[in-house]
């Protein structure tokens, strides 16, 4: 029997994987077996590419901490706020993060919730919906894991919410990472959306 081990990002306990890569956020290697799981799901049906950047945000920002590049939690955090707090679609959150700045920027280091703690994970995400092949288990799923996951913040880091607009207020109205761009559809009326909210 194989021996099982505690993801330290989300705490959910699974059996070993063979050696593989070694993980890039606070995560176990079996846990991001699993996300690669879902992943691969969701490329195989083009119609579960709307929930690929929750995905992406709500597993970057549950397994903050540890090793985890403070880009990528910055990035999945500021992801999570602009689609559960302001409904931003995911085409939307994408044309935000690649005018969000340079790899090398430094970029805020955010106290990740405490584990263990009860919230769903990738792994309910994969047996609602690769598992079951059913496009509907994964769609709800995703969508009830991100929230999930934003409430943990909110419930352990009073105020996140007012943090990650005020990085963006710093990215996008101080630094100027909104000039240049023109027009009112695509990736401009994203960015010019989310200005708005920041200068309300």
């Amino acid at each position: 029997m194989r021996s099982r081990t505690a993801c330290p990002g989300c705490g959910i306990v699974l059996p070993e994987t063979a050696a593989g890569e070694t993980p890039r956020l606070h995560s176990s290697a079996a846990c991001e077996a699993v996300l690669h799981e879902v992943l691969g799901f969701e490329f195989q049906h083009p119609v579960m590419l709307r929930y690929h950047q929750l995905t992406v945000d709500a597993y970057g920002a549950q397994h903050a901490g540890g090793g985890a590049p403070a880009i990528r939690v910055a990035y999945s955090l500021a992801g999570l706020w602009l689609a559960l707090e302001h409904g931003f679609s995911a085409e939307d959150v994408r044309a935000v993060h690649r005018r969000m700045g340079h790899p090398t920027a430094e970029w805020p280091v955010f106290e990740p919730p405490r584990t263990p703690r009860r919230w769903l994970t990738v792994l309910d995400v994969a047996e609602a919906g690769v598992r079951q092949h059913s496009d509907g288990g994964h769609a709800r799923a995703a969508g009830q894991w991100a929230e999930s996951v934003w409430t943990a913040w909110l419930e352990d880091s009073p105020g996140i919410d007012d943090a990650v607009e005020g990085m963006l207020r710093g990215i996008f109205l101080e630094t100027g990472h909104h000039e240049g761009l023109h027009g009112t559809i695509g990736p401009a009326a994203a960015v010019h959306r989310l200005l708005g909210l920041l200068e309300a």
